[in-house]
């Protein structure tokens, strides 16, 4: 509308000083208007400005007089949008309002991103006038943008991501996810958008995920295994994490989580559990050559290492003991010990992985198709090696998992060794028992022959002293057999009730008055009879030395039991001297009972201490025991 227009229609109900007031306070209103006006003439040439208020003016830079009587598009230049510009035009020559942001330029030069709406103005049907409204908005621009590079960078953060990274609505859809589950899914982006979370896990899990859905929403964080179906139907293991997700005044979102694939976790569990039902295996074989066996076939069908062998020692050479069932005929020979990549192995007790045979390594192969391998040592007895026609075939994992299975080996042999030398070492005391009995109790039972001839000859208390010595010399003989007995490494112990034993005993040697008490009702592994003679000798030691009206106790230790009573005890200093064989303090003493128990005790692997008793007495504890029934609470 014109000045005169609005002046008119103003007079016509005012006098002409309250028109001229009304219309100052309009327009200072405009002029303090914090953006910039403009009201420009379109039935002018080139629809001038014919008012500029003082935001306008100080937002663009320019004055009053440079403004008026120019068309607005002095404010455009070279990155304004064209596209904007035509928007503009095309609704002043409509008539129509437009509100459009491009980049103008200030006086100076200087740009700014400025908001416009153009309304037109109207005189009945006709329009008069247009008003333009501007705004800046550079920093409003500025941070929008600046949230949309972070936003991209997040984007292409999750998107370069190993891991499937999804938000879950409510409504149980993916409501964003990244490039990763398309790569792994096989599914485009526009499947994947119409499709329920629940598609992209096998039916027989589907509830176990809803449970974990329902828990995370409702505000506790869940972490899931699961398989995640691909679009044609595969099964890729993996772990889904997930938390509630919510909107900045609070209201529930969905769930935002990470997929990461266990394929490789898996495997590696699967592995360590079959290796450790191998162990078990490899324990019970009873040969060496059976170990090495054993270990070989399971290297090539757990672990997958189709050509392989292992070497044990023998003099200067690593021989062959087993290989595998794949390998060829001539795929492993013997080795020097300085020899090749083995012998190597081997003096060292180091590891070595070779990702390509050359000429100047350490590599020996027995093969010239042998293109990479390793070598792990099994313990000290020899090598096992693996081999593969492919460069860099293996990696520190299969060396890893190589060693956990030869560890079991090594501990096998050890133990097949351990026994072997044991019963070399039960042959030879068992011989020397036998021609001790033999060669002594001959002579002896000649000698009391004759000493009966000589008692029918004659009435001579000299005879008597003789008689003595021989029933010294047999309990000697019957001690000396049974040190050498009981000091025969136990193989095979069975569960024995040690009150149960304790009581047999007690009945067995003589006790006078003594008092037993028992306060353990555990049972332990021992050989049966060596553990009776053991507990009868420190009875009868009780007894002899505590004197007859003594209180034997047998008690529970953490890891064994204890004899004590309540005698005179032993001194400190003769703690350990009462174990020597032939030490005692009875005349008539053979000094042979408490060293046949040590000797019981270290036959078992177990330890025997003196010490002192509760009250006073003597106390002798019998350590590194096991107790039969390990799963009773102590």
């Amino acid at each position: 509308m014109t000045a005169e227009k609005a002046r008119g229609g103003i007079a016509g109900g005012f006098d002409d000083e309250s028109v001229r007031d009304a219309l100052s306070l309009r327009e200072q209103a405009m002029d303090e208007a914090p953006v910039g006006m403009v009201i420009t003439d379109p039935g002018r040439p080139d629809n001038p400005i014919t008012y500029a208020n003082e935001g306008f003016i100080r937002l663009t830079g320019y004055s009053r007089e440079e403004i008026l009587g120019r068309n607005c598009r002095l404010l455009q230049g070279e990155r304004t949008a064209a596209e904007s510009v035509e928007r503009m035009r095309t609704a002043i020559d409509a008539g129509e309002p437009v509100t459009v942001e491009l980049l103008n330029y200030r006086k100076d030069g200087d740009p700014f991103w400025n908001r416009v709406t153009i309304a037109p103005l109207f005189d009945g049907d006709e329009v008069t006038n247009f008003v333009g409204i501007q705004q800046d908005v550079t920093d409003r621009r500025r941070r929008e943008r600046e949230l949309e590079r972070e936003r991209e960078f997040v984007e292409q953060g999750l998107d370069v991501l190993d891991d499937v990274f999804y938000v879950v609505g409510t409504e149980g859809r993916l409501r964003r996810w990244n490039e990763r589950l398309r790569e792994v899914t096989g599914y485009t982006d526009d499947e994947i958008e119409e499709m329920d979370v629940l598609e992209f896990v096998p039916a027989d899990e589907r509830e176990a995920i809803t449970r974990s859905i329902e828990n995370v929403l409702r505000g506790d964080p869940e972490t899931v295994e699961s398989a995640l179906l691909t679009a044609d139907g595969e099964r890729i293991p993996y772990e889904f994490t997930g938390s509630r997700l919510t909107g900045p005044d609070g209201e529930l979102v969905g769930l935002v989580g990470i997929g990461r694939e266990i394929a490789e976790r898996t495997r590696r569990r699967i592995i360590l559990e079959s290796l450790h039902e191998i162990a078990t295996t490899i324990q019970t074989e009873e040969s060496v050559d059976a170990v090495c066996e054993r270990t070989v076939d399971a290297a090539a069908d757990v672990l997958e290492f189709d050509l392989c062998s292992l070497l044990l020692c023998d003099g200067e050479w690593l021989v062959p003991r087993a290989t595998s069932a794949d390998a060829p005929v001539d795929g492993s020979r013997p080795m020097r010990l300085d020899q090749g990549l083995a012998g190597k192995t081997f003096r060292s007790g180091d590891s070595y992985l070779v990702d390509e045979v050359t000429p100047e390594g350490d590599a020996d192969p027995a093969k010239d198709c042998y293109r990479s391998g390793f070598s792990v040592p099994v313990g000290e007895y020899g090598v096992f090696q693996a081999a593969s026609t492919d460069t860099a075939a293996f990696d520190a994992q299969d060396v890893e998992f190589a060693e956990l299975l030869v560890s079991h080996t090594a501990n096998a042999i050890e133990r097949l060794e351990r026994e072997a030398a044991l019963e070399r070492q039960n042959d030879r005391l068992e011989e020397f028992a036998s021609i001790v009995s033999h060669d002594l109790r001959n002579p002896l039972n000649v000698a009391a022959g004759r000493l009966e001839l000589a008692r029918e000859a004659c009435d001579d208390d000299n005879l008597e002293d003789v008689a003595r010595a021989h029933a010294r010399m047999e309990a000697l003989i019957d001690d000396l057999l049974t040190l050498a007995r009981e000091g025969r490494s136990v193989l095979e112990p069975e569960p024995v009730d040690v009150a149960a034993t304790v009581a047999d005993c007690w009945r067995h040697v003589e006790t006078a008055e003594a008092t037993l008490e028992v306060e353990t009702e555990r049972s332990i592994e021992a050989d049966p009879s060596r553990f009776q003679r053991l507990l009868e000798n420190l009875v009868r030691n009780a007894v002899e030395h505590a004197g007859r009206d003594v209180t034997v106790t047998v008690g529970e230790l953490e890891d064994g039991i204890y004899v004590a009573d309540d005698g005179p005890g032993i001194p400190a200093e003769k703690r350990e001297a009462v174990f020597e064989t032939g030490y005692s303090e009875r005349r008539d003493g053979t000094g042979f009972g408490l060293g046949i128990v040590e000797r019981i005790c270290d036959a078992h692997g177990w330890d025997v201490a003196a010490t002192d008793g509760a009250d006073g007495g003597a106390r002798f504890e019998l350590t590194g025991l096991e107790f039969a029934d390990c799963e009773r609470e102590r």
